[in-house]
């Protein structure tokens, strides 16, 4: 990850308690814990956080039930949120100000997309940056942070590689845009309507890969439709069918009224390019279709023209 060097001293811990969505007031219940001492709220227990074990049970067997844990424990986590700037709050809980996810700060991943960064505990946010400010938020509250900025995933418990004093300590990951949107709501993405059953899809699933792609491997893949405007997104997702074969796959999605001969065009050459990028058999198809429609729903958007 590429980091913008920043340092503002010692780490300041401000807890936000969540405010109702869209709103600029906080809800009565947070106005009545912010009106309380801290000394009698009960501190998050940062150490004992569910969601590193969540996400590694995720990373050992991706299923509907384990992403069901894993959305669930992202809900009742408390983040920690790197900030730009010093936090002028004293440590204690208060209520979420409008404008605070101007504070956050948001980095470039290696294939260029804007990121934000969170942490399950303060160790491993100093692995990353020993010295940056921070605020911790809990569940909806900091998705609803996150949803009013630019920020295409969040990465969690994200480490330095170029420091030789930083390394994986905890476990980590990404939430996708549509994951944390629907988290944002207090939605659990598992519960996502999904497209009805049809003979392409009945009996297939549609599951993230334990071990998923590079960035510069899906970065290769989004230049290349790049060069198709008619191609207006893509998504990414591990198909296995009920023989029990597995097919790491991308659903393209094109703009209305696109032609056939640019619509086999299209996936010939970005089925080319995948092949080549991922050094593995890739399948494409339309996001149109029923299998499409179910990676569209459950798999990771790769690319979107308009961004």
């Amino acid at each position: 990850m590429n980091l913008r060097r920043q340092r503002y001293g010692k780490s300041i811990c401000c807890i936000h308690r969540e405010d109702e969505k869209n709103s600029g007031s906080a809800s009565s219940e947070a106005q009545r814990t912010a009106a309380q001492p801290a000394s009698a709220l009960k501190q998050p227990d940062f150490e004992n956080s569910p969601l590193p074990a969540a996400m590694l049970a995720v990373a050992n067997g991706d299923s509907p039930q384990t992403r069901r844990v894993l959305y669930e424990s992202m809900l009742e986590t408390w983040f920690l949120v790197p900030t730009r700037e010093m936090v002028t709050d004293p440590p204690g809980f208060h209520t979420v100000p409008g404008n605070a996810a101007g504070s956050f700060t948001l980095e470039k991943d290696s294939a260029g997309q804007v990121v934000a960064v969170a942490f399950t505990d303060e160790e491993a946010l100093c692995n990353w940056n020993k010295s940056i400010a921070w605020v911790a938020l809990q569940g909806t509250a900091f998705f609803q942070a996150v949803a009013n900025t630019p920020a295409e995933e969040i990465v969690i418990n994200p480490y330095e590689p170029e420091d030789p004093g930083s390394k994986m300590i905890r476990p980590g990951g990404r939430v996708t845009r549509r994951e944390f949107e629907d988290l944002a709501q207090g939605i659990n993405p598992q519960d996502r309507v999904a497209p009805a059953p049809s003979a392409e899809t009945q009996g297939v699933l549609v599951s993230m890969p334990k071990h998923m792609p590079s960035r510069e491997m899906f970065g290769a893949v989004v230049e290349a439709a790049r060069s198709f405007s008619q191609v207006s997104g893509m998504y990414f997702a591990q198909v296995t069918h009920p023989h029990g074969n597995s097919h790491w796959t991308i659903a393209v999605e094109f703009a209305p009224g696109v032609s056939n001969a640019v619509f086999q065009s299209a996936i010939a050459d970005l089925g080319k390019e995948a092949q080549k990028a991922f050094r593995k058999t890739i399948d494409l198809l339309p996001a149109s279709s029923p299998l499409g429609q179910s990676i569209v729903t459950r798999g990771e958007k790769i690319y979107s023209s308009d961004k």
